[in-house]
Formats: structure tokens, sequence, C-alpha cells
């Protein structure tokens, strides 16, 4: 924490030596996580709450979403702005994620859509994916890059998009009695998990969109973030009470 602004984001780069740290205050400040020290000055130039923040794959790329409804490229290298900001979001940009090779940037936003971004021109690649009716809470890609997962607050959903010719893939995914908080693939991409509001993960099998087994239960709260271990044999679970529950999967 800084100058008492309250931490909404984080985020390691690839090798762990730098943590990216996203401020309500609109800064970024990137962490020297040998030293605990400031890697340099603090990114500035969103007027208002950071959201989100990652490194793409090969992390010459830092990006970051805010409450200003922009995304910003950065060189966390320089500690600079690439580029102009990347508008086009109508509301609170609350997610960005990178594709594998990291040409892509997927945002998703309280407008209620997900965009795509070329991350070396700059310019949107697709019109917006839309079809959720509520705001969109998290996306992913699959390891291979050939879809890309969707979870929102519109009746409970999951969406799969097939990233050549960005359709819907199949029927939203249903099953959850609450908003789908977190979205995540395997390290093998033969499993979706997906944590929600309603205290429950689910799994999926992304291909035919049909649910592995029975739900996960027993969170306290909220499940607001899921992710897998490297072999994909663990899954964890972090809850909104500061909880956090592994399960073997």
């Amino acid at each position: 924490r800084s100058q008492n602004s309250r931490v909404y984001a984080v985020a390691f780069s690839p090798d762990g030596r730098v943590l990216a740290v996203g401020l309500d205050n609109g800064t970024v400040r990137l962490l020297n996580t040998q030293t605990g020290t400031e890697a340099c000055e603090p990114l500035t130039g969103h007027n208002d709450r950071v959201w989100s923040v990652c490194f793409s794959p090969h992390g010459k790329l830092l990006a970051s979403g805010s409450s200003d409804e922009e995304i910003r490229l950065w060189d966390p290298q320089a500690g600079e702005l690439v580029g102009e900001p990347l508008t086009g979001h109508s509301k609170p940009v609350r997610s960005v994620c990178f594709s594998p090779d990291g040409r892509l940037l997927a945002s998703r936003s309280d407008d209620h859509t997900v965009r795509l971004w070329d991350t070396e021109t700059r310019m949107v690649v697709q019109e917006p994916l839309t079809g959720h009716g509520g705001g969109v809470n998290s996306v992913s890609f699959s390891p291979n890059g050939e879809v890309l997962a969707s979870g929102s607050d519109d009746s409970t959903t999951i969406r799969i998009w097939d990233t050549q010719t960005w359709t819907a893939v199949g029927e939203p995914l249903t099953g959850h009695g609450g908003w789908v908080r977190s979205v995540c693939f395997s390290p093998d991409g033969n499993l979706l998990a997906s944590g929600s509001n309603d205290r429950t993960i689910r799994l999926w099998d992304p291909a035919t969109g049909l649910a592995v087994g029975e739900p996960l239960e027993g969170h306290r709260h909220w499940v607001m973030s899921v992710s897998f271990s490297s072999d994909g044999t663990l899954l964890m679970a972090e809850c909104r009470d500061g909880s956090a529950v592994t399960w073997d999967i």
C-alpha cells in the first residue's frame, strides 16, 4: 500500500522478478520482488481506480484496466506508456488478459462486452463480443489460444468463444446459482473451472460444454477466484472472506 491508497490488483511478471500493483488512485507501481523496492517511478495516466493488471507472456508488456474506461499498455522495463490508451468500453474495465502468444489482449467491462485488441497495432480486431446480459466478470484464454471463456452475472452463465471466428461455441454453460466470478482453464485445456457467488466451483469439459462431476462445495463465502496448479492436479479457490481452499482434481 502506498500513500494510503488501496490495492485492487496484483500480478507477477513471468520471471517472478517484478510485482505490478494497481491502486485506487489510478497509479500502477512496479516492485522488485527481491528487494521490495520500486523498480521504477509509478506508472501514471489513469484517472480512476485500477481494477486489473496483467503481464504479457513474454513480459515485455503490462496491461492495466481502470474505472476510467481505458486500458493502457506499458513497457515495464522502461516504466513508460506504449502508445495511446485503448478506448471503446463505456463502463469500468474490470479485467485484462493476454492470449498465450501475447498477440491479443482481451478486456472485459461492466458494459456487458468483451473486447479484443491487437497488442502490436493497439487496434480492436473484432466487434465486441456480446451475448451476456450482465457485466462480464472474468475472461480466460485456453492454453492453445483457440477459445476464450467468459463468465458473467447474467443469469449465471459462462460462454465459450472461438478465437478464429469470434463466434460463440455451443450454448451457454449454465448451472451456477449466482454470479460467475472467475473462470480458468487447466494447463492441458481439458477442463474449465468456474467459481461463483453460489459458493461452489464447477468443472466443465470446454469441448462439449458439459459439466464434469458434481459441484465442489463447502466454501464459506463467494468464490472470487479459481486457479489451477502448473501440473493441473490441484485447484485453488479464493473466497470473499479471505479464506482459500485447495481441491485435488
